[in-house]
């Protein structure tokens, strides 16, 4: 298994950052143009044991991804983990400090790349590669709408 970690410090709230992580519909607003999302079956707020599914566009072909979330702790945390989906597994972990004024987004993902043919392409170093631009704009873009308020 292999693990990437990316944080990011925000002027709001925990309670903000947690309610617009926790809100299905925000995913879009903050992924890559050329990493296209979109939710294809969720509740309109996520809790423990919500399912998650949607489509994934950026190595090849749309993927359908489905996600549970395995742990909850508002405002300060949740994971989910990848149920269905192209990769040998995934878990994507949050947790928010909250700092006076500013709060502390780590994001921690344990992922193992897919096996057989698709292994050749979505390698480690590839998804890490991915992963890495994929975090530095989603909390780019967390910065410009919830600092924005």
């Amino acid at each position: 298994m292999a693990d990437f970690q990316a944080e990011v410090a925000l002027c709001c709230t925990a309670e903000e950052l947690f309610d617009f992580l926790v809100h299905p519909a925000n995913l879009p607003k903050i992924m890559p143009t050329e990493t296209p999302l979109e939710v294809i079956e969720a509740p309109e707020r996520l809790e423990a044991g919500s399912l998650l599914t949607v489509d994934l566009d950026g190595f090849g072909p749309t993927q359908r991804l489905t996600y549970e979330v395995t742990s909850f702790d508002p405002p300060h945390s949740f994971s989910e983990t990848m149920v269905k989906g192209p990769l040998g597994a995934w878990q994507h972990h949050r947790t928010i400090t909250d700092g006076g004024g500013m709060v502390e987004l780590v994001e921690k993902i344990t992922f193992e790349p897919p096996t057989g043919l698709a292994g050749l392409l979505l390698t480690e170093s590839r998804i890490e590669a991915s992963l890495k631009s994929s975090f530095g704009h989603r909390h780019r873009r967390l910065r410009e709408l919830l600092e924005a308020s």
